[in-house]
Parts: structure tokens; C-alpha cells; sequence
């Protein structure tokens, strides 16, 4: 019989034999490297836990882009971030907001990014490109709205045939548009996607007074209009202590792309009809 010390020893004799340290998991198995980042920007570690989401009823999951986040959300809430220098001067500076789900998690960070002179002269009509990051630190989304100051001898072209803001989701892809219809009435809003079909119709109360748009409900409609599928509610929160705007979200509305859309109007009527107009130099429009 052949002793014990007879055998080859472990990573000498046998190179093939590794030490034993009590794991059960082969080393080729063993993720030792997080993704990156496309695009040279940072990301954060992997997964993100949506365990304690209390409003969507689903577990942990990891998402491969920002509008997976959108997965399972039936509404959203967008909330103004204070801005210390509106508060301290007259001149209004590039907004913030933060989209969450109500009574859960922050879903989006979204910035506005503006030139000055617009925000000087043409106030809420001003053209922008709103970026909304994501959990990640990656950017999810892309609004952008194009210049629609309105004014007081055009104000069926200027205000209403000029409100349209584009959705982008990187590198470039082209989601959709909202689009304002021309309307003597009520505010009229059509969500197309990216082949130009109408999905729903966004309609507003038949008054133009801003005292009456604070706390105010726009319609999400079928795009024959004659079923109301979700709504998009401004309003003051108590627990927040602040104007917040709420949107709920169609049952009909279960791919991402669509809820993006969505988000998209809720930001257009943000800025037309419940940002308030504040005394700037020369301002020009008069909505």
C-alpha cells in the first residue's frame, strides 16, 4: 500500500489541483467584472433592487435599459425640484423634477436644458431639451420641444399648431411625438408613435384661465376619442408640500415605449399649461 506522503502534492506535482477553499462554485462561473457603461458614462453597480417598491407588485429584476424601469407602472408622479435662485431673483432658471412612483422609489431624474435668452423672453414656451437619468446614471430618455411662444395676434399658430415635443432614447432612436392640435374649445394633444399612428388623445378642460389650470385634469383618451382610458391630475400634495403632477397610466399602455409617450405629455402640459409665468425681462408670451 502506497503511503500518504506519497501521493503528488497539490499545485506542484498536480497543476491541474487547486486548493480547496470551501466554495462550490467553479472559477470559470465566478463574475468578477460589472458591465460598463455605453457611451463612455458611469454606471452603477448591478442590479438595482426593486424589492421595496410599494406600488409594483414584482421582484427584483435588472434592467437592460432605462425604460425598463417603466415596466409594471401604472402611475407616475412628477415633482418640481426648488430652485434657490427663482427664489431669489426674478429670473427663472432651468427646471428639475423628479419621477417617482407614488408613495415608492424614484424612477428618473430629469434636467432641463435651456439657453437663457429663451427662458428671459419667451418664458414656458421655450424650447428645451429635458434628459431624464435614470437609477443607473444612465440616460433613459430624451424630450425634446421646439420653440412655442405664444402670442396674442397668432394664437392658434403659435400656441397650439407649434406645441410638439419629440421623444429620443439613446444612441438615437426615435420613439414618438406629442403633438397640439388646433383647437378653439378645449386643449387637444395627440400621442403618435414612431410610424406616425395616433395612441391616444390627450384632452383638457375647456377653460384658459391659469387660476383654474392649478388644480386641473386633462383626459388621456382612446385615439377615437370617445373612451377615457387614463388622466393627468395637477395638484397640490399635502405630504409633499408642493404642486405635484400625477399621471395614470392606460391599462391599454403595457409596452415601455408607450408609457414614455405618456411621460412626454405629462411634461408638455407641465410647461403649457401649469408652469406659472413669472415677471421676467420683456417676457412675450401671454398664456
Amino acid at each position: 500500500m502506497m503511503e500518504r506522503d506519497q501521493y503528488p502534492k497539490d499545485g506542484i506535482d498536480n497543476p491541474g489541483a487547486t486548493e480547496d477553499d470551501g466554495s462550490n462554485l467553479r472559477p470559470d462561473l465566478v463574475i468578477s467584472v460589472q458591465p460598463q457603461a455605453l457611451y463612455g458614462a458611469s454606471r452603477a453597480q448591478l442590479p438595482v433592487s426593486t424589492v421595496d417598491w410599494q406600488s409594483v407588485p414584482r421582484g427584483q429584476f435588472i434592467p437592460v435599459s432605462g425604460l425598463d424601469f417603466l415596466i409594471g407602472v401604472n402611475s407616475l408622479l412628477i415633482k418640481q425640484t426648488v430652485e434657490i435662485n427663482e427664489m431669489t431673483s426674478k429670473i427663472e432658471s432651468e427646471n428639475r423634477y423628479v419621477v417617482k412612483i407614488p408613495q415608492g422609489e424614484s424612477l428618473y431624474i430629469a434636467s432641463e436644458v435651456s439657453t437663457a435668452t429663451q427662458r428671459c423672453l419667451c418664458g414656458a414656451g421655450r424650447a428645451f431639451t429635458m434628459h431624464l437619468h435614470d437609477n443607473t446614471r444612465q440616460e433613459a430618455l430624451q424630450l425634446q420641444r421646439r420653440l412655442a411662444a405664444a402670442s396674442c395676434c397668432f394664437p392658434c399658430r403659435l400656441q397650439y399648431a407649434r406645441q410638439e415635443m419629440l421623444v429620443i432614447t439613446p444612441p438615437g432612436d426615435y420613439v414618438g411625438r406629442v403633438q397640439q392640435q388646433c383647437s378653439w374649445l378645449a386643449p387637444a394633444y395627440l400621442v403618435k408613435d414612431a410610424t406616425d399612428q395616433v395612441l391616444y388623445v390627450v384632452e383638457g378642460p375647456a377653460q384658459f384661465q391659469r387660476s383654474a389650470l392649478v388644480q386641473s385634469e386633462f383626459k388621456i383618451m382612446s385615439p377615437d376619442g370617445l373612451r377615457v382610458a387614463g388622466r393627468i391630475v395637477h395638484g397640490w400634495d399635502r405630504e409633499l408640500v408642493s404642486f405635484t403632477t400625477t399621471l395614470h397610466v392606460p391599462a391599454s399602455a403595457s409596452q415601455p415605449r408607450h408609457k414614455a409617450l405618456l411621460l412626454a405629455a405629462t411634461f408638455l402640459m407641465e410647461y403649457t399649461h401649469f408652469e406659472r409665468a413669472k415677471s421676467t425681462c420683456m417676457r412675450c408670451n401671454c398664456f
